[in-house]
């Protein structure tokens, strides 16, 4: 069974992070999904793990640079996702027919983390190897871990449409009371 408590107690890297604000999606029979990674699940794929490091074992688009750890540009990053047909935008907020994209950076502006937008609004993100995790907004997974979300990106579909009223309003309420 897929655990995802240690989230809870990660409080230095993901502060933000309460029982209420986030949910455990993995496949509950499987013990981990190293196949992908956060950019992989982000651009809505599972089968292979994206990261632009130098090393074997990670899968970068043709044509785009491999960069060193903890170098990697978010230039690289946006062109990655722009390959798979996003556009960047100016911010999170929910576009309807759009799925949206959030690239998190560190303090030094690296690329740590991305997460997906859901049709009802919400965000889903990869935990590394980990769980997947759907979380209500983009402030939950913000932190030393993964820094801020700073980058967002877009593309059509239809899928996406408007979240209804009752998910809109419990959304706008987790922004109001989120912990400062």
């Amino acid at each position: 069974m897929r655990d995802c408590s240690w989230l809870l107690t990660s409080r230095e890297d993901f502060g933000n992070v309460r029982p209420n604000n986030f949910k455990c999606t993995s496949d509950p029979t499987r013990d981990t999904d190293d196949k992908y990674n956060c950019i992989a699940w982000a651009i809505g794929k599972n089968d292979n793990y994206w990261w632009p490091r130098q090393l074997g074992g990670f899968y970068w688009p043709k044509g785009l640079p491999r960069e060193p750890l903890n170098k990697e540009t978010i230039t690289n990053f946006i062109k990655a996702f722009e390959s798979e047909g996003f556009v960047t935008c100016n911010d999170s907020e929910f576009e309807n027919g759009f799925e949206k994209v959030a690239i998190y950076v560190n303090h030094m502006g690296v690329p740590k983390h991305a997460a997906r937008s859901l049709p009802d609004g919400a965000w889903t993100s990869k935990m590394g190897d980990d769980e997947d995790i759907e979380h209500a907004t983009l402030d939950v997974l913000e932190g030393h871990g993964f820094g801020r979300a700073k980058v967002f990106l877009k593309r059509p579909n239809p899928l996406c449409q408007k979240p209804n009223l009752l998910r809109e309003l419990s959304l706008r309420l987790l922004k109001v009371l989120k912990p400062h």
